[in-house]
């Protein structure tokens, strides 16, 4: 899907993160951005395109909450592309659920991180 500026608001697969290998690789060799709720692992790749990865521990609640926050994450990569690496693997792990109660918190804490 597009906007009418012209801007990819999708998540398509090429753009995921789906091996845990590259989940490893990421993690130990990227670089990394600490906010009070998630970890942001950043690694330039030669893809030409960026992935994400997410990871939610089972420590950190239910299912359900899990979930969601799963979700908040990938509406926020999937609005605000712009502000990670045209060029990248990106992988964020979930610290905590504690100050995340939607969207606008997932966009103030990563804003930050990103900026």
């Amino acid at each position: 899907m597009t906007g009418r500026d012209g801007q990819d608001f999708s998540f398509p697969k090429e753009e995921r993160l789906l091996k845990p290998e590259d989940f490893i690789r990421v993690r130990r060799t990227g670089k990394r951005l600490s906010t009070r709720s998630f970890n942001l692992f950043i690694l330039p790749n030669d893809l030409g395109h960026r992935r994400l990865g997410i990871a939610v521990s089972s420590k950190t609640g239910g299912a359900v909450k899990r979930n969601r926050v799963k979700r908040l994450l990938r509406e926020f990569y999937r609005l605000n592309k712009a502000l990670f690496p045209a060029s990248a693997d990106m992988l964020i792990i979930v610290k905590g659920l504690e100050q995340i109660k939607g969207l606008k918190d997932v966009e103030g804490e990563l804003k930050k991180a990103l900026s």
